[in-house]
């Protein structure tokens, strides 16, 4: 009897020990994860700074610094994205987060030179341009955008 209790008290041991390292990868990958989100998180309060003014049929400074500032920061929110998350595995991620950082770089292009003929109209395709980005990659992802995170 009692080589039976050493042998179940090993494998005791061994199944916690087991257990403990997935448990330790599972978290790292979880605050990984979390980091990520928060990024995302901050990509989509810039984004829902410039939806919002995108319904203005005009801007007046102020409104095109707010959308300049919301569109560089999205600028180097997905720089950091694509440097430091990067999913090679995932070729569609990698091309929807270029997208990302491409349509952000065309936003604040148009808010630079806001006085330039059809600039309203610009930003705001644009602004369309990167919910159109945002929709695919969610969708890719299966991520489902709760209608309740909307302002009213």
């Amino acid at each position: 009897m009692p080589i039976k209790r050493i042998f179940m008290a090993g494998i005791g041991v061994f199944l916690c020990s087991t257990l403990n390292i997935c448990l330790a990868k599972e978290v790292a990958k979880t605050e990984e994860k979390s980091d990520l989100a928060k990024l995302y998180e901050k990509i989509d309060k810039h984004y829902k700074t410039v939806e919002e003014l995108s319904g203005y049929y005009k801007y007046n400074d102020s409104d095109w610094d707010t959308i300049s500032g919301a569109s560089d920061n999205i600028i180097k929110l997905s720089r950091i994205i694509i440097n430091k998350f990067s999913r090679p595995e995932d070729i569609k991620y990698e091309e929807l987060n270029k997208a990302m950082l491409k349509e952000a770089e065309k936003m604040h292009a148009v808010a630079e030179n806001k006085y330039e003929e059809g600039a309203l109209e610009d930003i705001q395709w644009q602004v369309r341009k990167l919910q159109q980005t945002c929709a695919v990659c969610h969708k890719h992802l299966g991520i489902q955008v709760n209608s309740s995170d909307k302002k009213d």
